[in-house]
């Protein structure tokens, strides 16, 4: 900020100096610089001379001041020979310090003249020499002060520099006039040096007197400190110069000059070649000849144009270099000066044809040209206009030359089929599908002579390829002939996301294919779009090596053999192009065209290849499309597929014939899986029978990453479904196998008859039903949504099957040919007894036969009932017999892996297991319930189960409907229970250990209440409100409603209290939420059993009187006591007790009185006592008196009930101001005031009997209150302290004194 505070007050000075030197002028003229001479003056318009009156020594030395001339060497006073001006100023006196002759002493200008001829000529130390720093009649305008020798400084070009100016330097210069005055290049280093004192110059004094001016020095103003840009100018009588004709170096060949416009070879006989090399910039002279074609010269420096990219030289594109005698520096430019016209010099001086963008990229290099100009018509950079100097520049001029763009089609089945890859600035780009048109995709397949683009109904897929997207739309035009003439020089400035690569197809694009049984043998075809050829099998052109490309092509290998076959008996199209192929080429339409033999169209080529090509997927019908070819096997990016063919490849592994959705979670991106990517994609023909006899794309390139994955499919041949019980067949929860992973089904997927019996299919029989799902929650976090069967699909293999990872309710299923396996309990057990199976048909006895410890652990561990212990055989009267062996069988999970043909009729199977289940509840027939010491979760509990456990502890029935009340533990796993209607024991049911929660929220564990523990009792001693007790304490009862006579009559046997008296009936109306339900059939006859849960809200308990019952003595009413009578006998106490306060407190005033009678009986004027209300009376001494007996307390009162509060800090609202009441006899006197308010008493003590002689008194002292709540009101007031009573006083109290 100083600095440009500092640069602002400099401009103002020296714009002050320029303002007041144009007024006067003051040269020296005729000498033989311009610090010689004789001294003329300028004012108002006129030159004159000075007269010699009073002239010193300090007269010369302001003179040399004045014209900047240094110090005052000589002088003299001539009679000149020309006419003399008129004398303008006379009698001046300097003192030597002035900056100009008119600041010195004077009588002012045309006052003082003389006649005399004789003018002052003065000689000053400066000796100035004005030159251009340049070239010759070309450059910036320097100076010097010692004549030459060395140089001082530069003129300054921010003003006063124009071409009047620059004509006059021309001239003095015998440089002619002026050509050209520049603006910025032509600045020396030197101007930047501090030590340079540039100077400012102003020629016109008042647009007048310009004509006695005859050297710039006569026109400076003072030093710049601010200056901008040195003075420069380019004379007419400078030559423009350039060397034309060798490329490799711009500082040598044949010299031109510019004349008139145009450029011409250099002919005369004079020569400057030292000049003329130093002129453009090349050194010194190394040779140079004339002839009749003008003059050959080569300089010293070797000069070439380059473009580079980073450290790299390149071919038309990057930033513009220029290669000085092996030394690289970048051409410095910024966005004003580096234009189309200096890129298009570049352009065409490197053969690269036209601007494709220019720009300035912010590099730090160093520098050799800045500024740079160009006409256009300059053969190279090195020859335009240009700042030259070896400055680092910040920002590079950079340019995109239309040669540096190419375009290419990748990774397609050939030359002319593939992805559109355009080269820009050295790196090769996808191009973006949107924006893309059909003009475009003509061009580019002109300019691959592949002809036009060819219209597919499907356009075909190509690799999406791993290189960036091109940040710039093509937009061709109809007659384009060259992708670069599409190509605009803005880029893009936002890229959307998921773009896709453009792929095109061109008329002239061909392949070929091999048409045989397998996909590496057959006969040699040549598919053209729509038409399809065949290879000429001549042996003149199909030879090993044309065999041998073909197999290489194909990634076959080798050739084993190579034969022909007449094409006559086939009908066929002879290919009408021959090829000769080397031993190494890898595509046999980029073999040589040979000509055409005479048998040409009489046989077809056929090839044999050593290998062999094979297409399958990792898991067998699902996963990575997994390739091999020659022995190596890999994966293939899933660029190219389509749903046509993966369907393919489906039916061609014998996996169906549908598609189904993959998880893709299990779908890496970008090549992660880690497997080697053998293939880039694959493109089929018209003629091939399965999808291995496609053309695959190789992958070259070892880091090559499938964008966005490989290829995976899920065919639905890969479907299973299966019932996981393994102690029933065929019902239960159903799994799909989809993916590798068992998910189970939504309950909706199984609802449809079709789905049923594709699930059920051969071995289950027909649909069933669905069934609930019993079983922990799925860990793969996805479900079966949807199964979509057709109704002749046999299997879930033929079904449209669809998985998602939204959360549904599972279902289970039961076919028609369920069986169930079951041990008949014979001692209360639940894993021992005979085997038997349960189905729909009815009951078939397990066989004895060959029945080992192999299949008894099965079916142990099966039952959860731990290992085998024991068997033995029993006579059955069942019927059916079922037989198991397990012998053939390895590891069998389930019983019925072991299923054999039924045998005859055998003896049944006995089975004991080892673990028998442990069923305990906390009490003996009630509590909290556990299995094998583990909890059990209430989520999936039914009544039903609570039965058969009270059952199972032979405590009789379980009581219905209780609720189950403890919460079970977030993060512990319980058991979970389901039984079914062949199950009688709670250890034969299905369990598993799991969470117990539902819909997300923790569940309760289960509690069993059984008939044994009901108990009866009644509020009364055999009668009174019934209350029920089963383990959870006593609860009332809702209200009988289906519980008759003998109901009762049994309920007060229970209690032992006789028979029912039906004479009392409810004595209570009190109502209440009650949740005990007494209901009885009239078949029953035990009351404990018509127990059960259920609430009634806000009813009345039961009740029964049984004939013992008495009804208790009438207790005594106590009514409440009246709150009024109260309140009046209170208050009727407290006034009797102020009265004796009032007696005792008279008496001690009277004799108070009799001590006071020696003062003075002068009394205080009365002043009124302001009361709230704002009425003011006088208050007479009784009258005082009878208000004092009736309102006063004692002080030793009010201080005991209170503890003496300040009355300035009452805090009640309707109190405007409490004044402390004080005085110097307050510590003796009593206190009298009392004010009520609203009920409340507030007493204030006050140190005087008589209120008409209380004065103000500096001195506070503290004033206590007393509040009392009564019901008494007495008029509210306020107090005020009447004035004028102060010490001394006749009615002044004494403290601590009667008065």
């Amino acid at each position: 900020m100083w600095f440009l505070l500092l640069l602002l007050h400099t401009a103002h000075i020296e714009a002050v100096i320029a303002q007041s030197t144009s007024e006067n002028k003051l040269i020296l003229k005729n000498g033989s610089n311009p610090c010689e001479g004789y001294i003329e003056i300028y004012h108002e318009g006129k030159w004159g001379h000075v007269g010699e009156k009073y002239w010193t020594e300090n007269t010369d030395k302001v003179v040399c001041r004045s014209t900047h001339c240094g110090a005052h060497l000589t002088c003299t006073s001539d009679t000149v020979p020309w006419p003399v001006q008129p004398m303008l100023l006379n009698e001046v006196k300097c003192n030597g310090k002035e900056d100009h002759l008119w600041d010195c002493e004077h009588p002012g200008f045309n006052v003082s003249s003389s006649k005399k001829k004789i003018q002052r000529k003065i000689k000053c130390s400066n000796n100035i020499k004005i030159s251009l720093d340049g070239f010759e009649c070309a450059g910036a305008v320097k100076y010097s002060t010692d004549g030459g020798l060395t140089d001082s400084g530069y003129f300054c070009g921010d003003t006063g520099w124009g071409k009047k100016e620059a004509n006059l330097l021309c001239k003095n210069l015998d440089c002619d006039t002026t050509d050209e005055i520049p603006t910025d290049w032509m600045v020396p280093n030197k101007f930047q040096e501090k030590t340079t004192k540039n100077m400012t110059i102003n020629c016109f004094f008042q647009s007048q007197g310009f004509e006695k001016i005859d050297n710039l020095w006569q026109c400076v103003t003072g030093e710049s400190r601010s200056c901008k840009k040195p003075a420069s100018v380019i004379c007419t009588g400078h030559d423009k110069l350039r060397l034309k004709g060798n490329p490799s170096n711009v500082c040598s060949g044949r010299l031109e000059k510019e004349e008139n416009g145009k450029w011409n070879p250099v002919k005369t006989n004079n020569s400057y070649p030292d000049v003329w090399c130093r002129q453009m910039h090349c050194g010194t002279n190394v040779s140079h000849s004339e002839d009749d074609n003008g003059t050959q010269l080569t300089c010293s420096d070797n000069v070439t144009v380059i473009l580079k990219d980073g450290d790299k030289p390149n071919n038309c594109y990057g930033e513009v270099h220029i290669q000085r005698n092996d030394k690289s520096q970048a051409v410095c430019g910024t966005a004003s000066t580096w234009t189309e016209k200096e890129a298009k010099v570049v352009c065409r001086e490197l053969n690269c044809g036209s601007v494709i963008s220019y720009e300035v990229k912010s590099f730090r290099r160093e520098g050799i040209m800045d500024n740079v100009k160009c006409s256009g018509d300059e053969p190279s950079l090195w020859h335009c206009r240009a700042k030259r100097s070896n400055n680092q520049c910040s920002s590079v001029a950079y340019v995109v030359c239309a040669d540096s763009i190419s375009v290419k089609l990748l990774d397609g089945p050939g030359k002319c089929a593939g992805r559109v890859e355009v080269q820009h600035e050295g790196k090769w780009h996808k191009v973006n599908q949107v924006g893309w048109t059909d003009t475009n995709s003509d061009t580019v397949c002109k300019q691959l002579n592949c002809g036009i683009r060819r219209a597919l109904p499907t356009p075909e897929k190509f690799s999406q390829g791993s290189n960036d997207f091109l940040r710039k739309t093509i937009n061709c035009k109809t007659d384009a002939k060259h992708i670069s003439e599409c190509i605009p020089a803005a880029n893009l400035n936002n890229q959307p996301r998921d773009l896709v690569a453009v792929g095109i197809t061109c008329e002239e694009h061909k392949v070929v294919f091999l048409k045989g049984d397998s996909p590496c043998s057959g006969m040699v075809g040549i598919e053209h779009g729509t038409k399809t050829y065949w290879l000429s099998g001549s042996n003149e052109t199909w030879d090993q090596n044309s065999a041998d490309t073909v197999c290489r092509q194909m990634h076959c290998g080798s050739t084993l053999n190579h034969t022909s076959i007449p094409s006559a008996d086939l009908m066929k199209d002879v290919w009408n192009v021959s090829y000769s192929c080397s031993s190494n080429s890898t595509s046999l339409l980029d073999c040589e065209n040979t000509t055409l033999p005479s048998n040409h169209s009489d046989t077809i080529a056929t090839v044999a290849c050593s290998g062999k090509l094979e297409v399958n997927l990792t898991n067998e019908c699902w996963g990575y499309v997994n390739v091999c070819a020659n022995g190596e096997c890999g994966d293939v990016c899933a660029d190219t597929w389509t749903d046509k063919k993966y369907v393919m490849l489906c039916k061609d592994l014998g996996c169906g014939d549908r598609v189904l959705e993959p998880n893709p979670k299990l779908q890496p991106k970008a090549n992660t899986k880690g497997s080697k990517v053998l293939f880039k994609g694959l493109h089929t023909t018209n003629n091939m029978n399965n999808l291995s006899q496609s053309i695959f794309i190789k992958n070259d390139e070892n880091d090559y990453i499938c964008k966005p994955r490989q290829a995976y499919v899920v065919c639905s041949g890969s479907v299973k479904s299966n019932f996981p019980s393994s102690r029933d067949k065929c019902s239960g929860n159903v799994l799909v196998e989809y993916e590798g992973q068992w998910l189970p089904v939504c309950k909706k997927a199984l609802e449809n008859t079709n789905t049923q019996k594709a699930i059920c299919g051969e071995q289950c029989g027909l649909a069933g039903e669905p069934i609930p799902y019993f079983g922990p929650e799925s860990t793969e976090g996805r479900f079966i949504e949807k199964i979509e069967c057709g109704d002749d699909a046999k299997s879930i293999t033929a079904c449209k099957v669809t998985a998602s990872s939204q959360s549904c309710l599972r279902g289970g299923l039961q076919c028609s040919n369920w069986r169930k396996m079951e041990l008949t309990v014979g001692k209360d057990t639940a894993c021992s007894g005979a085997v038997s199976v349960l189905s729909k048909n009815g009951i078939s006895a397990v066989s004895a036969k060959d029945w080992t410890k192999k299949e008894g652990d099965v079916l142990c561990q099966n039952l959860e009932c731990g290992n085998f212990k024991s068997n033995g055989t029993a006579t059955s009267a069942i019927i059916k017999t079922i037989s198991f062996s397990c012998a053939s069988v390895k590891d069998p999970k389930s019983i019925w892996e072991c299923e054999k043909q039924p045998p005859d009729k055998q003896k049944q199977l006995l089975l004991e297991c080892q673990d028998e289940p442990k069923v305990t509840l906390s009490e003996t027939c009630h509590g909290e319930l556990k299995i094998n010491d583990v909890e059990v979760c209430a989520t999936d509990w039914k009544d039903t189960y609570s039965q058969m456990v009270c059952k199972e502890k032979s405590c009789s029935n379980a009581i219905a409907g209780v609720s189950h009340h403890k919460p079970a533990e977030a993060n512990k796993n319980y058991f979970h229970v389901s039984c079914e209607e062949n199950h009688n024991n709670p250890g034969q049911c299905k369990r598993y250990k799991g969470k117990c929660q539902k819909d997300g929220k923790v569940g309760k564990l289960v509690s069993v209440y059984c008939v044994s523990d009901v108990k009866f009792n009644t509020t009364q001693k055999c009668g009174g409100q019934i209350e029920v007790s089963y383990g959870r304490g006593w609860k009332k009862v809702c209200p009988l409603k289906s519980f008759y006579k003998k109901h009762k009559e049994m309920l007060c046997k229970v209690l032992g209290c006789g028979s029912h008296n039906e004479s009392i009936t409810n004595k209570q109306d009190r109502f209440t939420n009650l949740e005990i339900l007494l209901e009885c059939t009239k078949d029953n006859d035990n009351i404990s059993y018509c127990v059960s849960q259920k609430s009634c809200k806000d009813d009345q308990p039961a009740e029964i009187y049984c004939e013992e019952f008495k009804p208790p003595d009438q207790p005594i009413i106590h009514q409440p006591l009246p709150i009024l009578p109260i309140i009046l006998g209170f208050g009727f106490f407290l006034v009797l007790v102020i009265l004796i306060v009032v007696f005792v407190r008279i008496c001690i005033v009277k004799r108070a009185k009799k001590k006071a009678m020696n003062f003075s009986s002068r009394k205080l004027s009365r002043k009124e006592v302001e009361f709230e209300s704002g009425d003011y009376e006088d208050v007479k001494d009784n009258e005082m008196e009878d208000f004092n007996l009736s309102r006063i307390k004692s002080e030793t009162e009010v201080i005991t009930e209170n503890d003496a509060r300040s009355t300035s800090s009452f805090p009640y609202d309707d109190i405007d101001e409490a004044q402390p009441l004080t005085s110097q006899a307050a510590t003796d006197a009593d206190s009298r005031n009392n004010i009520n308010q609203d009920g409340v008493t507030y007493e204030v003590d006050d140190p005087q009997e008589n209120y008409d002689d209380i004065d103000a008194c500096p001195e506070i002292t503290q004033t206590e209150a007393e509040v009392h709540n009564s019901p008494q009101t007495t008029p509210e007031s306020e107090a005020e302290a009447p004035q004028g009573l102060v010490q001394g006083d006749e009615d002044y109290l004494v403290p601590g004194q009667d008065g």
